[in-house]
């Protein structure tokens, strides 16, 4: 049954989606967006399934400069792939056999160069390919790459991971990890992307903004609603759920973010909601 709420969010979403083509058209040479956005992988018994809400993901991404993936199996990044062949792409299989989740960041070909891409497993050995680390129960990588930006000359390091989802002590340790790869490299700005499983107030969050890393949620001149959750479980009643995914910035201004809402057949595209945010390059 089609009911007023239903309505309403299809209609919101709309006005959303045309809000961001607003903003990426008036983008300057000094700006750009983020996404962030856990897709769900490609489970058989979910109540939308994967071949239903897949060319949906797809548009939901298609048009930021820079963009975080988490739970992406080998076929779902391919058919995302194939949908958006204007944006290039970095990942690998946190098994390292080609097959298992991975955490691809893609970027807008025409705007950004890649200069360096790498996988690090969130483990004590974390150059060695499928480790667990401590009891997360499976392996857990970080993708990262450096992009330069065509436009400002900058040099932005971007870090995408997703953190266990059982263990305090590997979530905590991964904050650590990817603390220590975020800082001292060089770069112009660091983007930090992902699901980390974990609320604003937890430790392991507050460690990990304590690195000079700024909560686009927190920062950001302008937020879309005054609160939201980014852990839904597919059902649109779920949207005041928990915000335990992440976009972090260090060297760049926050002008807009927000999680936003995509529905069909009576439930969201994934369980994650996407996050995205407008960024600007500070100029010195």
């Amino acid at each position: 049954m089609h009911t007023f709420a239903s309505s309403f969010r299809y209609i919101f979403t709309s006005v959303l989606l045309a809000f961001f083509s607003s903003l990426l058209l008036s983008q300057s040479a000094n700006e750009f967006s983020v996404s962030t956005f856990n897709i769900r992988y490609d489970n058989p018994t979910d109540p939308l399934l994967w071949i239903d809400r897949g060319e949906d993901i797809a548009k939901a991404i298609a048009f930021f400069d820079i963009v975080g993936m988490q739970e992406v199996l080998p076929n779902q990044l391919q058919d995302v792939m194939d949908d958006l062949p204007w944006m290039s792409s970095y990942s690998v299989n946190r098994d390292g056999n080609g097959k298992g989740e991975a955490c691809p960041i893609l970027w807008q070909t025409k705007s950004f160069d890649l200069l360096h891409s790498e996988t690090r497993w969130l483990s004590e050995s974390w150059s060695d390919t499928a480790s667990v680390g401590w009891d997360a129960g499976m392996p857990r990588i970080a993708s990262i790459v450096s992009l330069h930006h065509i436009a400002s000359g900058k040099v932005i390091r971007v870090i995408n991971s997703h953190w266990s989802h059982i263990s305090d002590q590997a979530r905590k340790a991964s904050a650590a990890l990817v603390r220590s790869w975020a800082l001292g490299n060089g770069a112009d700005i660091v983007i930090v992307l992902g699901d980390f499983n974990a609320e604003p107030d937890s430790e392991e969050i507050k460690y990990l903004l304590n690195s000079g890393l700024d909560d686009t949620y927190v920062v950001s001149k302008t937020r879309c609603k005054k609160k939201f959750g980014t852990f839904t479980g597919f059902d649109p009643a779920g949207y005041a759920g928990p915000r335990i995914d992440y976009i972090l910035v260090d060297g760049a201004e926050v002008n807009w973010v927000c999680a936003d809402e995509h529905i069909k057949n009576g439930f969201y595209i994934s369980d994650h909601l996407p996050v995205h945010a407008f960024i600007s390059l500070l100029i010195q």
